[in-house]
């Protein structure tokens, strides 16, 4: 597995150490995490706080080392991108990278409030959608019980 540096420096980017602490919380988590929950998990780290992970979190956005994901309350969960994609950062003209940077599905548990990335449901848009309207998100969500909470 990739480190935190590792992923900042291939993509061309210069690691800090609140970048990489962030990054790395959500390199090894396995759902996707809000700012709260990466706040909590970055606690001890006296660099670090609540702004600090809100600017960090918008500078992996705008380099596309990550994706956010609306949840039901209005909150964002934050996910690292899937492996070997291009992490630089997404030219809106180009719809490829659009897709490529985050068209697959979100599966959103609504007890727990868990949110997991599903790479393999991708996105499949014609391109006359694009040729139509200027595209700036996808989201595609599945909702449901987890796991975990089918068991409760």
């Amino acid at each position: 597995m990739q480190t935190a540096e590792q992923l900042m420096t291939d993509a061309g980017l210069r690691p800090t150490k609140a970048r990489t602490a962030v990054l790395n919380t959500l390199l090894h988590s396995t759902t996707a995490l809000s700012h709260p929950e990466i706040l909590a998990a970055l606690q001890g780290i006296k660099e670090i706080d609540r702004v600090t992970v809100y600017r960090v979190l918008d500078w992996l956005l705008e380099n596309t080392l990550i994706h956010k994901i609306s949840t039901d309350d209005r909150a964002w969960k934050f996910q690292l991108n899937a492996p070997k994609r291009n992490y630089r950062a997404a030219d809106p003209s180009n719809n490829t990278s659009l897709l490529s940077s985050h068209g697959h599905a979100h599966l959103h548990c609504q007890r727990c409030g868990t949110v997991l990335c599903i790479h393999e449901l991708a996105a499949h848009i014609p391109q006359t959608i694009f040729d139509t309207y200027q595209v700036s998100q996808i989201d595609i969500s599945l909702k449901g019980l987890c796991p975990d909470c089918q068991q409760t």
